[in-house]
């Protein structure tokens, strides 16, 4: 019974500490990566805007190649979503909020499963001298629960891969 006793207060106190901790992680997260990509920025633009060749460089579609994908929209305006369904994958929508052509595009990301969450990613565009485009991917959001403080700790690391790979698959369709 001792035992018994010891273990629960043992376990009482970390999910204490799970609430007080978690009350003080960050409220809001952000993932970046960039690469340089040997077109020029007006090339780039397009192939990252439209939403109707997304699925060919997208690392997540490229993980699971059989989720449903639709696309409302033209896919290169204000108001155009990308949707998708799949067991890997799990179902959203991204939609495209804002554009500033060879500058920034702005989207919206709405989680719905395996959880609800929203973020926002962008794409920045910037020339470079050489002729060739410097091309940042970022992903940011903000935190409402503790659970989601605790999870975003992770976003660096398992996010930041992704990135990367969507990235360089966004290099080899420009640069064919």
């Amino acid at each position: 019974m001792k035992v018994l006793k010891i273990l629960g207060g043992i376990l009482l106190t970390l999910i204490v500490l799970f609430f007080i901790i978690g009350f003080f992680l960050p409220k809001s997260y952000s993932v970046s990566r960039s690469i340089e990509i040997n077109k020029p920025d007006s090339t780039v633009y397009q192939k990252a805007l439209d939403f109707n060749d997304f699925a060919k460089w997208n690392p997540w579609m490229e993980m699971e190649p059989s989720a449903k994908k639709t696309v409302t929209g033209d896919g290169v305006s204000v108001g155009s979503v990308f949707s998708w369904v799949g067991k890997e994958v799990g179902t959203g929508s991204m939609t495209i909020e804002k554009l500033n052509p060879y500058k920034q595009i702005d989207e919206r990301l709405n989680f719905i499963e395996p959880f609800e969450s929203t973020a926002l990613t962008s794409f920045y565009f910037e020339p470079l001298p050489n002729g060739s485009t410097k091309v940042t991917w970022d992903f940011r959001g903000e935190s409402t629960s503790i659970m989601e403080r605790w999870m975003s700790l992770t976003f660096e690391s398992m996010l930041g891969k992704d990135y990367e790979k969507g990235l360089s698959n966004l290099k080899a369709l420009s640069e064919k």
